[in-house]
């Protein structure tokens, strides 16, 4: 899934722990929970959450800026240096969620070759349901693009054992939601055409959100793995696989959260902590510390704003190994 504890992540299954810990000046820390409420237990305040979540952090332009400068160049001529533009291209999406960055993607690629067969992975209903929308209400722009929708995991996937091949393969923002991110990375690539162009957008190792994640280790969800751009790139170097990295600065306005009268305020620490009514429900210390971890980070212009810098991994795959 693509976006939720940074952007669609929201929309992936939670889980929650008992304590949540932070790194003070003595060390780590124990802040016990009680059991704290869990955003996805409330589902108007989860979908509420999330809308002002993508408010404030403006993911999918930053990612539309990319695929216009970056994508075309780094992905799209590298497939059609190798594959006849009236052959069919097949293309993966991995955690596809709601489709927005697929069909950024998509439109480049129907400039260049008429007929694509999308095949999109994504286990959660709801935004496969949304992707289904944007693909019929986009048509025109789609021209020539035939969608295959599994409702699965990525393991799901493997395990029924399809050997197709595919010229293209995504995983925007949603390796951070599969029971191995290691084996599924080097699964992609087995599932990749000699010469075909897989694309990783992960957060980067030094983002702030990193720093956070650091700083607060039980706020993100036993069911989020904590892996970033420096840990793929290790993965692909053990194995001696090249790729190409492209960071993207993507600034996140966190101004809201101190500002203890406003509602959007309240949702934001919410989708960034993912505990329900975080204001009413958190521990006193808990949200003290939280906001002066907060309070440190970039200010410009009476704003405060977290880095959530992510990169973009693209990696061609050989035409013989």
């Amino acid at each position: 899934m693509s976006c939720g504890v940074f952007c669609n992540f929201l929309y992936a299954s939670v889980l929650f722990s008992s304590q949540f810990l932070y790194r003070g000046e003595g060390g780590i820390k124990k802040m016990e929970s009680k059991h704290l409420p869990r955003l996805f237990q409330d589902q108007h305040r989860f979908d509420a959450a999330y809308k002002i979540y993508h408010a404030h952090w403006d993911m999918l332009g930053v990612y539309s800026k990319w695929v216009d400068r970056v994508f075309d160049e780094a992905v799209v001529r590298s497939i059609q240096a190798k594959l006849d533009e009236k052959e069919e291209l097949r293309v993966l999406g991995v955690g596809s969620g709601a489709g927005e960055p697929d069909y950024m993607m998509l439109e480049k690629v129907t400039k260049r070759f008429l007929r694509i067969n999308n095949r999109v992975v994504e286990p959660t209903p709801l935004l496969l349901d949304q992707y289904r929308a944007l693909a019929q209400s986009k048509a025109h722009e789609l021209q020539g693009v035939m969608c295959d929708w599994r409702q699965q995991t990525i393991e799901q996937y493997e395990k029924a054992g399809d050997l197709t091949k595919f010229h293209f393969i995504s995983a925007v923002q949603s390796l951070y939601y599969v029971d191995n991110p290691e084996s599924t990375l080097m699964y992609m690539y087995e599932r990749l055409e000699p010469g075909g162009v897989m694309l990783v957008a992960i957060i980067s190792e030094d983002s702030g959100c990193v720093r956070y994640w650091n700083h607060f280790p039980s706020l993100h969800d036993q069911s989020f793995t904590v892996v970033n751009s420096a840990i793929i790139r290790s993965w692909l170097d053990r194995r001696g696989i090249l790729y190409t990295r492209y960071n993207q600065p993507a600034p996140f306005d966190i101004t809201d959260c101190f500002d203890q009268a406003s509602e959007e305020g309240s949702l934001l620490l919410d989708s960034l902590t993912m505990v329900l009514n975080f204001r009413k429900t958190a521990p006193e210390d808990l949200q003290t510390s939280l906001l002066d971890y907060f309070a440190n980070e970039k200010k410009d212009g009476g704003k405060v704003f977290i880095d959530a810098d992510w990169d973009a991994i693209v990696v061609s795959k050989p035409l013989t190994q």
